[in-house]
């Protein structure tokens, strides 16, 4: 069996072929539409591609979806809804959909984490940040569509997405560069415009580029307490884009969660990079699809 599996973010769909064994055959990525209708229209001409191959086909959505009726309702990155009953494919092939950070997070946990714990978060930074929530050994979706960890409100007009998303390190990145172009920091940004750069202690950083960075560092480890507090977790898991060149990332918010808070008679979870890097949600869409049929 194989499975069409659809990783959709903001600004990229990665998908790939899936086997029931969850090996990825062949990969793809294509720039997200900004419609409706060019959006179905990718998908159909993706799936004709692959038709011959296919059984089934799942997606992963980055927002709020209605798994029954098969329709994406709304997302921060991807403000239109979307019917998938409107497939012309969808006569003849079951169509699984979920939230993305929901998969990544049921990916990681079933694969990886299974064993050893009950309780786990998953972050997704890239356009906006994904949130999957594992309590009790079960994706933990409220009435349908917790989760949205990207949504938690800094004030009346910041969420927290905003502030520490993969989105939001590139755009600190590029303000750093126009402020002054030649610096370690900007000479390297100018060249591979990848905003974890932020992260990467090989760098000799000036003061002001610190400072940037130590806020966001600041900003992303208070949510990681904040979360812990509410859902007791036993691990972090981190993922999305941001896992292709991650420098010092977890280590720097270690450092700062040690130096800065205390919690007797507990410890805080352990923060670790997602096992399957950018494909965690790519074979969450799989195994949804595979353990849905069981």
């Amino acid at each position: 069996m194989n499975i069409l599996a659809f990783d959709v973010g903001g600004t990229t769909i990665k998908g790939g072929l899936v086997n029931e064994k969850l090996k990825i055959k062949e990969k793809f990525i294509e720039d997200t539409p900004k419609k409706e209708s060019s959006f179905l229209s990718l998908i159909e001409e993706i799936h004709d591609r692959f038709s011959n191959k296919t059984d089934q086909v799942s997606l992963g959505m980055p927002g709020f979806v209605d798994n029954d009726n098969h329709i994406f309702k709304y997302g921060t990155n991807m403000r239109f809804s979307i019917d998938f009953k409107k497939l012309e494919f969808i006569k003849e092939k079951k169509i699984y959909l979920e939230n993305d950070g929901n998969l990544a997070a049921y990916s990681e946990y079933l694969q990886h984490f299974k064993k050893d714990y009950k309780n786990l978060i998953m972050l997704t930074f890239g356009t906006g940040i994904g949130g999957g929530i594992i309590h009790n050994s079960k994706i933990f979706k409220g009435s349908g569509n917790a989760g949205e960890i990207g949504r938690i409100l800094i004030n009346n007009n910041t969420y927290l997405e905003d502030v520490i998303s993969a989105k939001a390190w590139t755009k600190k990145c590029q303000e750093l560069y126009e402020q002054n172009k030649n610096t370690k920091l900007s000479k390297i940004f100018f060249e591979e415009k990848v905003g974890s750069l932020l992260f990467d202690r090989s760098i000799d950083f000036e003061d002001h580029e610190k400072l940037a960075r130590d806020e966001i560092i600041k900003q992303t480890s208070n949510a990681l307490v904040s979360l812990f507090e509410l859902f007791d977790n036993d691990i972090f898991v981190v993922g999305g884009s941001m896992t292709k060149s991650p420098y010092d990332f977890i280590s720097l918010i270690d450092e700062y969660i040690n130096k800065n808070f205390d919690f007797p008679n507990r410890d805080f979870p352990k923060i670790q990079l997602s096992k399957a890097r950018e494909d965690s949600g790519l074979l969450g869409a799989a195994l949804l699809a595979l353990n849905s049929e069981k």
